[in-house]
């Protein structure tokens, strides 16, 4: 279409027809209030036989007018408020008292006295009218929202998340969503509406409920829901069946990733299934105050977490060795909140190099020396063995001489449990590191112990990680055997237990964690599901070489010790000459040998008691003298000298 100039007529713009269809919305609304008002005088009229007098009828298009003009400044016809809200209920009482105080003020003039009460009444009659129509309508459009192509779904929560959850999937026609019931804690809320949608019960009655209401799974409509609350629904239903979701915190929708928050931010106590101990104490203090404190491997996820409680208890100097430049960037970041890469306490050095070490040791004069610094991830080690011989064996062997040589006054070495009657390449070149540990423990009379302890959840490479990663793409999520299980601590745990060895251990000694009862990790794997509140399938992949269907603490010959502590076993193992291993650069049938000596020799009792110097395995140690250079801990008080108490949520 042409004007008149014979250019095309301009299009409209894109809210005109919606502006259109607000301003009839508002008309409609007047008019319907305008007829109300006709109406109830009227019906009074009608209904009581009063007979009025012309001046009289002068009243009714002025309280027409009122209404309308009242109703227009409490924003009653621009649409502020949604038809038939609270809000707009409260600005339309408002409009209502008004009009009721105007009428009775006009029974002082006597023409009108006798017939105010009668105007009153029509007024409230015209209130109510106004009211039941605007509900209505809002009932009939409310109906035409309702979804019906959804998934049945049953929510968890009737608080005012789960009421707004219900409400948002009611008036949405297109809602992937149908909310059939709710289950809430709250005794109370049981057999209420929400909504339209009936409180059938609690949570322990989840699976009646699903099962009763047809649904096809459970969104979870509470803040900030303890892990505790998803783990327990999951044990309740057919995780096969029935999908677990979660509706985000407002924080997480602000995010980019809404599905799994970082993932050291998740209280994964609830999936290992037993307390967290505590991982700071006042001790730690007297440990490591005044004095340089040196961890090699400090840009891993043990060895930072290590930095960060370290330089929280005022260490003369913390020294912060790792050969990975970037890893030492992000960890002087976190403590510093600048990554200047200026510090001398940053020492970029690899293990494997003695004389490097050498150097390190001798400008720095380390008091204390935490070696965290592994290869750990056991497959790539099953395919690479020379690898693990030369970092594992040989560079913990270079810190330990290092450390001997220039005085270190106290050296913790972190193994794991997989050095425990091993069967692969990482937990035979880790018993080879505490057997040297513990070499040099007699050599210098010093405290020089091993740590050893399960998988961290949350450091790098770690199943939870690999796992999140999974759930993020959807899945499937990737499980060595159904019945595979494994001992699993927190990263604090692991520092706890790494600095509570440093204070405590005596030497020689490897400490081993009460890490409670092993986790199966398909259990694992459900649990984090329900956290992350996505269901994904689990493919079952085999074990590889090397691996273990069930962790073990201790090697057959170490199973009679016992804790003294309620937290951690002492396990004595013997002695290794590093003279009796080959160098660096052997071929892999001299390290299989030497592993075959130093592992295989070592499990048997009579060896094993020949090597600790007379010290059979019935029992532990007496801890050596403490360095008059440290301060003086009292080792007889156990866990307690530290303040380690299993704390956390059951």
């Amino acid at each position: 279409m042409k004007t008149l100039n014979g250019l095309p007529e301009p299009l409209s713009a894109p809210g005109d027809k919606r502006r259109r269809r607000l301003y009839s919305s508002s008309l409609g609304l007047a008019c319907i209030d305008a007829a109300a008002v006709v109406v109830s005088w009227f019906l009074v009229v009608s209904l009581f036989g009063r007979v009025w007098g012309g001046e009289f009828f002068l009243l009714l298009p002025m309280l027409i007018i009122g209404q309308l003009a009242l109703g227009y400044l409490l924003s009653l016809y621009r649409n502020r408020y949604e038809l038939g809200s609270d809000h707009e209920l409260r600005n339309q009482g408002m409009a209502a008292a008004v009009l009721f105080t105007g009428a009775a003020l006009a029974g002082v003039v006597p023409e009108y006295r006798e017939d105010i009460p009668w105007l009153l009444l029509a007024l409230l009659f015209a209130q109510a009218l106004m009211v039941f129509t605007r509900q209505l309508i809002r009932v009939v459009r409310q109906l035409r929202l309702v979804p019906v192509s959804g998934e049945p779904v049953v929510i968890v929560g009737a608080g005012d998340l789960g009421a707004s959850l219900v409400s948002q999937m009611m008036a949405d026609p297109l809602s992937p969503y149908r909310p059939v019931a709710i289950v809430d804690d709250d005794p109370t809320k049981v057999r209420q509406l929400i909504h339209g949608v009936p409180v059938r019960g609690t949570t322990r009655s989840i699976a009646e409920v699903v099962a009763s209401s047809g649904a096809d799974g459970v969104i979870v409509g509470i803040a900030d829901a303890p892990a505790k609350v998803f783990a327990s629904l999951v044990q309740r239903l057919d995780s096969e069946q029935i999908w677990v979701r979660a509706v985000p915190s407002p924080l997480d929708m602000l995010s980019s990733d809404v599905g799994i928050a970082d993932i050291r931010d998740l209280d994964v106590t609830d999936l290992i299934g037993r307390p967290a101990a505590e991982p700071e104490s006042e001790q730690i203090s007297q440990l490591v105050e005044g004095r340089t404190v040196l961890v090699t491997g400090a840009g891993g996820s043990i060895g930072s977490e290590l930095c960060r409680i370290i330089s929280r208890h005022g260490p003369r100097r913390l020294i912060m060795l790792d050969r990975d430049e970037s890893e030492l960037h992000s960890l002087c970041m976190s403590l510093e909140g600048r990554a200047l890469m200026d510090s001398p306490d940053l020492v970029l050095a690899d293990i494997r190099d003695l004389q490097a070490l050498d150097q390190v040791f001798a400008e720095l004069k380390p008091d204390i020396v935490v070696h965290a610094a592994a290869l750990k991830h056991l497959p790539m080690l099953e395919s690479y063995p020379a690898e693990g011989w030369k970092t594992n064996v040989h560079g913990s062997l270079n810190v330990l001489k290092a450390a001997q040589k220039h005085g270190v006054g106290r050296f913790v070495n972190i193994s794991t449990d997989k050095a425990a009657n091993p069967s692969s390449e990482l937990g035979r070149s880790k018993f080879v590191a505490e057997r040297f540990t513990a070499h040099f423990a007699a050599a210098t009379g010093l405290p020089y112990v091993s740590v050893r302890f399960g998988n961290v959840l949350g450091s790098r490479g770690s199943v939870l990680i690999s796992f999140a990663d999974q759930i993020r793409r959807g899945g499937p999520l990737t499980v060595t055997h159904p019945d595979v299980t494994r001992f699993f601590m927190t990263i604090p745990e692991a520092c706890l237990l790494v600095l509570r060895a440093a204070a405590l251990g005596g030497s020689g000694q490897t400490q081993v964690l009460d890490m409670g009862e092993p986790v199966r990790i398909v259990d694992l794997a459900k649990r984090l599901m329900a956290v992350a509140g996505r269901t994904c399938p689990i493919v079952y992949t085999g074990l590889r070489a090397g691996e273990k269907m069930n962790e073990e603490l201790f090697s057959p010959e170490e199973l009679g010790r016992t804790s003294e502590n309620g937290v951690s076993w002492t396990v004595d193992v013997p002695p290794l000459d590093p003279e009796a291993v080959p160098d660096p650069t052997a071929s892999l049938e001299a390290i299989r040998n030497s592993y075959l000596i130093a592992v295989d020799a070592a499990g048997t009792p009579q060896t094993a008691a020949a090597a600790a110097d007379g010290h059979g395995d019935t029992g532990p140690r007496e801890p050596a003298a403490v360095s008059e250079a440290l301060p003086d801990i009292d080792l007889d008080r156990g866990a307690e000298a530290l303040g380690l108490t299993a704390q956390g949520r059951a």
